[in-house]
Parts: C-alpha cells; structure tokens; sequence
C-alpha cells in the first residue's frame, strides 16, 4: 500500500563536538517508524521534549535523520536534490505553532500569499492571481478587503487563518501541523480547528497534527500516536485511544486531564514522578515511571505490536487489564 509519508525506522541524535574529552551526544529520537494515510488526520502526542518537533523538522527536511529514512509523496527527504525539494514543497507544506513569529511583519497579506506563487510560477496573471487570492482568504473565514494589511493588524486568531492560507495556496497533498492551536485562546482554539475539520473533508488533505492536548487531538484526528522520550509506545484510532488505552503511559497521561469539577477522575493511575532507579537500564523508556513495571520488564526488548485489530502497543507486561478493544472481533 503507497502511503502518501512514510517514516521508517528514524532515529535523530544531536551531537556537540569538544575540543576535549567526548563529544556531547542527545537522542531525541529513537528508531521511529509511522505512516500517515491518504485523507486521514494523525495526531501525534506526548510530553513536552519527548520529540514531536524535531520529527516535524526531520519530515519537511529542516534536519537530517542519524539513521532511517522518510518519505513524502514517494520520496526520500533527506537525499533528494534541490529541485526535487522544490518540486516536493508544492505537495507538502507547514502551518507553525506561532502565528506572530511565522509571518514577516513587513509584508501584507496580498505579498505573503503571493510569495509561494511567485517562487512555484503559479497564477501569474494579475486578475487571475487577485481572484485566486480572494477565493483563498475567503475559505479560511477572512474578507478580500484585508489582503493590503499587514500582519500586526489581525489578532492571533486571524494570524493563524493567515498561515493555513499560505499553506494550502500551493495546493498540498500533505499538511503538518505543528501544535498550531497551542498558542491561541480557546474560543478561537475552536474555530481554528473546525477550520482544519473543514479543510481535511474539502481537500482530502493527509495531516500530521501534532499536539500535547488529547482534547483538540479526539476532536480532530482519525488516528492517534502517542510519544514518550523519542519512542512511539502506542498508536490506535482516536475513539479507541481514549476508551481503551493500552500502554501505561497512555492511562497516566489520560488519568491526568482534570474533568469538570476540576477532579482527577482516575488519581490512584496517575505517574509516580519519582524515577525508580532498578529499571533505569531497561528498554522500555517507560519502565522506571510505570505502576505495573516487574523485574521482567528490565530484560524485556521494546517492541510495538498490534495486540488488537488496528490497535498497536509497546509494552512487555501486557496484558495488564481486562477490558476489551471496540474493534476486537
């Protein structure tokens, strides 16, 4: 089966070089392997500094994996040719997580929508290119009379509707969104995302959302990976993610949104924050926080495998609970 990304088997190190002693090395991530379907929306989640951006930064190019590979539309990102790249930017593009940074103050509206099609040769007709740029802000929610503002005239909400319009003006295949919801307050949060909804259902675009709120991730995404220190631990579709979830991690992270009432409804499931040094050589990146850890966890390889019908899971004590997936036959 083509899948329009496919990651396989990435892993990501940073490295610092010394003029004395050993060079500084940092994983961030740790033979990771996914794919995205065509017209289908996967969020990826996890803790902040477990790895999501430098897996979007890996993906669009910005950095180049240690081992593995990625490919987008069929081609592998880190080795293809510079007018391959460009070739590839019309079938993928970006929404960033801050829409105050991600614009040029110095430039309106009109000349940043314009900027991809003047690089990719696209609508060059004056009046063509004014009807297009019209019918673009209007499907984003916003008015052709504000294409000759600039950026500082809009409010957070409406910067943001300005960089999905940049990004959809070359017409992709592909979307990565990186948390670009998080910086935004949530009535505007709302819309922003039943724009995306609308956008996916429109364009049958393939996203990769990436967030830290499962709330925003159950409303907009088909499928669901969860990260925990550059590893992925689990992956299932949404609705199932939440109802049954699997992976330790996964419950403790789900145990820790508040309900209304602002209780935790699950506090006995929550993390013990305090490392549990027995199992710091263990594979499973989640052995020495887990409430179900066992000295057998410490010998036990990491391996995600599917333990239901679309339903994947990374643990070696499994199963450690009785209830049954939906999709289960």
């Amino acid at each position: 089966m083509n899948f329009p990304v496919k990651i396989e088997h990435l892993s990501k190190t940073y490295t610092r070089r010394r003029w004395l002693g050993k060079n500084w090395e940092k994983p961030v991530l740790k033979d990771v392997s996914l794919h995205l379907e065509e017209n289908q929306v996967l969020g990826l989640v996890g803790e902040s500094g477990c790895g999501k951006s430098t897996l979007c930064k890996v993906l669009l190019g910005i950095e180049k994996p240690t081992s593995g590979q990625v490919l987008a539309d069929g081609k592998n990102v880190a080795v293809i040719s510079k007018s391959e790249f460009k070739k590839l930017r019309r079938v993928m593009q970006v929404v960033y997580q801050d829409p105050y940074s991600s614009l040029d103050p110095r430039m309106t509206v009109r000349q940043i929508l314009s900027e991809p099609l003047d690089i990719h040769g696209l609508k060059k007709e004056p009046q063509q290119r004014s009807t297009f740029l019209k019918e673009l802000l209007l499907s984003v929610g916003l008015s052709e009379n504000q294409l000759d503002r600039y950026p500082h005239e809009f409010s957070g909400g409406q910067r943001q509707r300005i960089c999905i319009a940049r990004a959809l003006a070359l017409d992709p295949k592909i979307l990565i969104a990186d948390e670009p919801v998080s910086a935004l307050d949530v009535s505007v949060q709302a819309q922003i995302l039943n724009l995306l909804k609308e956008i996916k259902r429109t364009r049958r675009l393939t996203m990769l959302f990436v967030t830290h709120d499962f709330a925003v991730a159950r409303f907009l995404c088909d499928e669901i990976a969860v990260m925990y220190k550059g590893r992925i631990v689990e992956r299932a579709p949404a609705e199932e993610l939440f109802t049954n979830p699997q992976h330790p991690y996964t419950e403790a992270l789900l145990s820790a949104v508040p309900k209304a009432g602002g209780d935790f409804p699950h506090k006995d499931k929550l993390v013990e924050w305090q490392e549990k040094s027995s199992f710091s050589e263990a594979q499973c990146p989640f052995a020495d926080r887990c409430r179900y850890a066992k000295e057998e966890c410490v010998r036990e390889p990491f391996e995600i495998k599917e333990v239901f019908p679309r339903h994947e899971c990374a643990c070696g004590e499994l199963p450690f609970k009785k209830q049954k997936s939906r999709f289960a036959v």
